[in-house]
């Protein structure tokens, strides 16, 4: 197998992994072994980690067939009840391609055409929300997000900022950090999730909180199939019978639509907040880009898409730059026996990409910390083996179904944030603007700036009542989805 560190009975290489952003020490790893491949052993079981664009995707992408399975995994799978349940758990086969062909009929590239009218209204609200609380600007953008996703997923919009269902969603996600390796000691040591509550309490506590997010989710859907407007809670339980889908995996579906559409759009687009407060010159050919294709009389709309060249790159850069699943999601297996580069792949060995590392390897991306959407202009500037020049969201046939979805809203955002506002660093009690620094991002797998201040000010003062013209016509148009859930973790059983 590719090189590593010298595994520990039991335990392998658990104690040698770091506990904070192991990512950067990978890095590191691949670079002290000479090889972009480096072996990790999580106990007995091995975890292939690779380090550039080419490795993965040569696997991944050209050996799908083989490599687009899942390895058993303890925490994320069997504690959390998720092994036969959850589409980004499942093994590939039947059940899978049946959770990824109805997680298509709503988020597939064809079917997101028809979200973008809600997609555009629910923007020109976070433009007011910027305009009238924009030291709020995180929740506001979480707001927005989930509202999206929430009328895709159960038929009503998102009204208030800091929602318990946004937060819920967000909480969900927090479960994508299982699959950090070295995080978990039952991942090295799997006898351990068999031992009694009494002894070790830890797996049959997260067992009953994961339980109970499962119950609240499919009540959640039940509620969201009663209400008028089609929704995808509606689809799932009205073909439940049909498809056999359990209650668990309807709780699935819905929850992984909810928190990725959530999670994944949020932090990009605090990410790019942080970017233009830090790299404003990119920020300002943006801005003259929409100052001459849409004017200052209206803010930009779908149809301006394709004459936003630049836009469309900062956006694109954006999902390079600081990648939100910075392990590329969780990791793939192969269904067989495999060799490459004379190295031994054994049949369900995890294979991860070390997305921090491939996005800024300066080889593929020079000055790979710098903000530069020219990367993405005109075409790649530099040799990538796909076309979008990047992999945020994962790769081969199990990248992120949501990917379109995702793409399509983070455009429209982007563009209406940089049409309407200057972003500049916020000020400090002094009133001087605080330094920002691009590297201060949380320690999760799926990855966000740590809190920072920013000031969203209006180019100018006829912007200011588009905004507030705009957001009130597009109010009118959601209230057809407004709703309140009554439903919470305490009183669903």
């Amino acid at each position: 197998m590719p090189p590593g560190p010298f595994p520990l009975p039991l335990v392998g290489n658990f104690f040698a992994i770091p506990k904070v952003k192991p990512w950067i020490e990978w890095e590191k790893w691949a670079e002290y072994y000479g090889n972009p491949m480096i072996t990790i052993w999580n106990g007995h079981r091995p975890i292939i980690m690779c380090n550039d664009i080419w490795t993965i995707s040569d696997l991944l992408d050209k050996r799908a067939s083989i490599y687009s399975s899942r390895a058993r995994m303890i925490v994320m799978g069997d504690c959390l009840n998720q092994t036969e349940s959850n589409q980004v758990n499942l093994v590939y086969g039947d059940k899978w391609r049946l959770h990824r062909r109805l997680m298509h009929t709503v988020v597939g590239s064809h079917a997101i055409r028809q979200h973008r009218d809600f997609q555009s209204d629910e923007s020109k609200i976070l433009l007011r929300d910027l305009l009238e609380k924009p030291d709020d600007f995180v929740m506001s953008i979480e707001r927005y997000s989930c509202s999206v996703v929430s009328i895709i997923g159960w038929g009503r919009r998102i009204e208030r900022m800091n929602d318990y269902v946004a937060q819920c969603a967000l909480g969900f996600m927090e479960g994508v950090d299982y699959i950090i390796p070295g995080l978990f000691i039952m991942e090295a040591v799997p006898f351990l999730a068999k031992l009694p509550g009494w002894i070790y309490p830890l797996p049959s506590k997260i067992f009953n909180t994961a339980k109970h997010f499962q119950r609240y989710f499919y009540a959640l859907s039940k509620e969201g199939s009663e209400y008028e407007k089609d929704n995808f809670a509606k689809m799932l339980l009205a073909q439940q019978e049909k498809t056999q889908l359990t209650n668990e995996e309807v709780a699935g579906m819905t929850a992984n639509l909810i928190g990725g559409g959530v999670d994944t759009t949020s932090s990009s687009t605090i990410s790019f907040v942080l970017a233009m407060c830090v790299f404003q010159d990119a920020q300002k050919k943006a801005q003259e880009e929409l100052d001459r294709v849409v004017g200052r009389e209206r803010s930009p709309n779908w149809s301006d898409e394709t004459s936003l060249p630049y836009v469309k790159a900062l956006v694109t850069e954006v999902l390079r730059w600081r990648t939100v699943t910075i392990l590329g999601g969780i990791p793939h297996a192969p269904i067989q026996d495999d060799e490459y580069r004379g190295y031994l792949i054994p049949k369900d060995t995890s294979i991860t990409g070390n997305v921090w590392a491939i996005h800024r390897n300066p080889r593929e991306f020079p000055e790979p910390d710098t903000f530069r959407p020219e990367r993405f202009l005109n075409g790649l500037e530099h040799n990538y083996p796909n076309k979008q020049g990047h992999n945020a969201f994962g790769w081969g046939r199990r990248v992120c179904p949501g990917q379109p979805l995702a793409e399509q809203g983070l455009f429209m955002t982007i563009a209406r944030i940089l049409w309407a506002y200057h972003i500049q660093p916020g000020l400090d009690e002094n009133g001087k603007e605080v330094k920002l620094d691009i590297f201060a991002y949380t320690k999760s797998e799926n990855m966000r700036p740590e809190p920072f201040k920013a000031r969203f000010t209006p180019r100018t003062p006829r912007i200011a009542e588009i905004i507030v013209e705009e957001a009130r016509q597009a109010r009118e148009a959601l209230r057809v989805y407004d709703g309140e859930t009554k439903l919470t973790l305490e009183n669903v059983a």
